[in-house]
């Protein structure tokens, strides 16, 4: 049974099963099993096929979920363990950026080919560092490096102090 404040933990977790009257499973008629936590749905799922030997097919229908869902949620588990069960955020963790070495490249294949395409740069970029990057970030990149100004240290020079409170 789903108290309130579980629902809401299962919630805020990412773990709340969108579809809880599908699951049409025996076990989670019990109050052990509850079918609003899609972690404890998809364990029971790839068990119900691999100790129960139940087909694939059935395990689908008795838990609500696709087959798709069922071979992918076998393989991440096959490959992460218990995590697979838990959310996480898809796709790039972060932006790409073009620098360091990558960005070196880039500036270099422009000033050895000056009418080079940033979709052609992008793709030597993922011919040589194996890196996926989109022409636009290439052309930003680019568009940094080649103008920005060259900044120059302050250092030893010796700043003059501006009045304060103190000096009135």
């Amino acid at each position: 049974m789903t108290t309130p404040a579980k629902s809401k933990a299962l919630r805020d977790s990412g773990t709340l099963n969108p579809h809880p009257e599908a699951v049409r499973s025996e076990l989670f008629q019990m109050d052990f099993f509850d079918p609003y936590d899609l972690a404890q749905v998809k364990y029971e799922m790839l068990r119900a096929h691999s100790v129960d030997e139940d087909p694939v097919a059935e395990v689908c229908r008795q838990f609500g979920l696709s087959r798709e869902s069922f071979y992918q949620i076998e393989r991440a588990f096959h490959e992460l363990g218990f995590c697979a069960f838990l959310p996480r955020k898809r796709g790039r963790k972060g932006p790409v950026k073009l620098r360091g070495e990558v960005l070196e490249f880039a500036v270099a294949q422009k000033k050895e080919h000056p009418d080079i395409d940033p979709g052609r740069l992008a793709a030597l970029i993922r011919e040589r560092y194996g890196i996926a990057i989109h022409r636009t970030t290439v052309l930003r990149g680019m568009k940094k490096k080649l103008h920005a100004p060259k900044r120059q240290r302050a250092r030893g020079i010796p700043r003059k102090r501006r009045p304060g409170a103190e000096d009135l």
